[in-house]
């Protein structure tokens, strides 16, 4: 083989790598697997008769989970998973105590909030660590996140629309947040309780499993969780806006749970 041949070779393995590595896994729904992200946290929620599924949340501190309450009302048992990306490998807590937000709609969602309360701390390493809560504001204007503001979810859920079961792998995507206009449109929520963000470059999308994880932005070059993943539109795949939960709105609610 000629020196000639041999360059043009590496140029062609060199140009399906980068191809490879752009194209999107389809998990998450259009996601990108992602490395541990360390304030993640697997629920798997369970009734009396240990029946239930599975969602997601943020740690907030070594004993609290921040989540949606559809995760919590109704059942009695929660098993987190910390500090990994790869399914197998998380580690798991039980816990009994979690509480929802007193006026939750289920129908509605409507103050789809709740948190998880650990019976042991969490230690902090490099793979488990909190995510910062937005400041108190007692006027509740200029509410996080702003609109077209970019955050960043992570989760186990679904990754097509027949799936059945989660992710092995840790998956992440990026939604920008809409105007209130195009979100009153498609939920009728109850602003500024709520906004809505969508992928408008990968059309990546939140699914089964994936109900209850933080939507992460920057705020003053801090990793802070503003919302909550609560609903979607039909279907898992579909490319509607994602529904989340406006943390900064409950902070009031958060601290009285907490203390934090």
């Amino acid at each position: 083989m000629t020196m000639k041949h041999l360059n043009l070779l590496i140029t062609i393995i060199c140009c399906f790598g980068a191809q490879a590595q752009s194209d999107p896994i389809p998990r998450i729904i259009n996601g990108h697997a992602s490395p541990n992200v360390g304030y993640n946290a697997y629920i798997l929620y369970l009734t009396a008769e240990y029946t239930g599924s599975f969602g997601g949340g943020t740690i907030i501190s070594k004993h609290h989970i921040l989540t949606s309450a559809k995760n919590i009302v109704g059942f009695v048992q929660w098993e987190v998973g910390v500090g990994s990306s790869i399914f197998d490998e998380l580690t798991l807590i039980k816990s009994t105590n979690a509480t929802s937000h007193p006026l939750f709609d289920y129908f509605t969602s409507v103050n789809d909030i709740g948190i998880i309360i650990l019976p042991q701390p969490l230690v902090f390493t490099f793979n488990v660590y909190p995510v910062a809560l937005p400041d108190l504001d007692a006027q509740q204007t200029n509410l996080l996140p702003f609109e077209n503001e970019e955050g960043t979810i992570v989760g186990f859920g679904y990754t097509t629309g027949i799936s059945t079961g989660h992710s092995d792998m840790l998956m992440r995507s990026f939604h920008r947040v809409t105007s209130d206009s195009v979100c009153e449109l498609l939920y009728q929520n109850m602003l500024p309780q709520h906004f809505c963000a969508e992928d408008n470059v990968r059309n990546s999308n939140i699914c089964v499993g994936d109900v209850g994880v933080g939507f992460v932005t920057y705020v003053r070059g801090r990793p802070t969780v503003t919302g909550i993943a609560s609903y979607i539109r039909e279907v898992c795949g579909n490319t509607s806006p994602t529904g989340y939960t406006r943390v900064q709105y409950y902070r009031e609610w958060i601290t009285s749970v907490t203390q934090l």
